[in-house]
């Protein structure tokens, strides 16, 4: 008996262990990033070595997508400052995760299985993977919130001991109004630790019940309503990808220093002044 086959199924929760190295498991979601990765370096290879000046379908494509992503992040940065810093994060987040929530659309490719596993899975159907990225870019926003700020106005926008200070200073009124923001900063503490439950649960619930939807119908109907299943997933695979990319955009903005924004455009200001002159 083969032990590669080809095989359909409703998907568990969790992913399916294929080997181990060690003692380390090496899961089918895992495999499937391993193939994106490679799909990614040789088709950057194959697009930086065939971009032309007089662009062919495929490079129209690519510099549209492109166009769409850059007017989209600089809505959202609305300055060339972040925008510079988050554009090429937020582009990648959104490339990587299109094709990994549409892997299940390749025929064949998540069916395949060895000893009674798929080989590969669609890695957004996988929590690990989804809470991963999220809290990779919530930390991420932390730090550039401490760069921001420094350390004594990051943490003082959750801990407002100050605040509290200076309002019993001037009042007895302002003091119980400091101590009101002094818990809503406490609060603020829990809403950015539910950023990684949000972000991730949200890309995750929605690819995975996606897919089980669509076996599930399959399974039933042959043709005709598979189909318009199918585009659905493929439209909610792209969408999610930008709703997960746009939230860490705005995520990253709502973490900046508004002061320094200002600093810098009264330098550029000065500096074009003394240009000119």
């Amino acid at each position: 008996m083969s032990f590669l086959q080809i095989k359909e199924e409703i998907l568990s929760i969790g992913p399916d262990t294929i080997f181990y190295i060690g003692n380390f498991p090496i899961a089918n979601t895992f495999l499937a990033i391993l193939l994106l990765i490679v799909v990614f370096l040789i088709g950057g290879l194959w697009i930086s070595r065939n971009f032309k000046v007089r662009p062919v379908k495929g490079q129209v494509v690519v510099e549209l997508v492109y166009d769409m992503m850059k007017n989209l992040i600089l809505q959202i940065t609305t300055d060339g400052r972040h925008f510079n810093k988050i554009f090429f994060l937020v582009a990648t987040l959104f490339v990587y995760l299109t094709f990994a929530n549409l892997m299940s659309i390749v025929p064949g490719l998540t069916s395949l299985t060895y000893k009674g596993a798929s080989i590969f899975r669609t890695p957004t159907t996988d929590f690990n993977t989804t809470f991963g990225l999220a809290l990779a870019m919530v930390i991420l926003t932390q730090v550039v919130s401490v760069r921001e700020w420094g350390m004594f106005g990051y943490f003082g926008r959750f801990l407002q001991f100050k605040r509290v200070y200076a309002g019993f200073r001037k009042s007895f009124g302002e003091g119980l109004v400091a101590v009101i923001g002094f818990f809503v900063g406490l609060l603020d503490i829990i809403s950015e630790l539910a950023k990684v439950i949000s972000l991730s649960l949200r890309l995750f619930g929605n690819i995975y019940a996606g897919e089980v939807l669509a076996i599930v119908v399959m399974g039933f109907i042959a043709y005709g309503f598979p189909s318009a299943v199918m585009a659905l997933s493929i439209f909610f695979g792209i969408i999610q990808a930008m709703v997960f990319g746009s939230l860490v955009a705005a995520y990253y903005m709502s973490m900046t220093n508004p002061e320094l924004d200002e600093v810098e455009k009264t330098a550029k200001f000065e500096s074009n002044v003394v240009y000119k002159n």
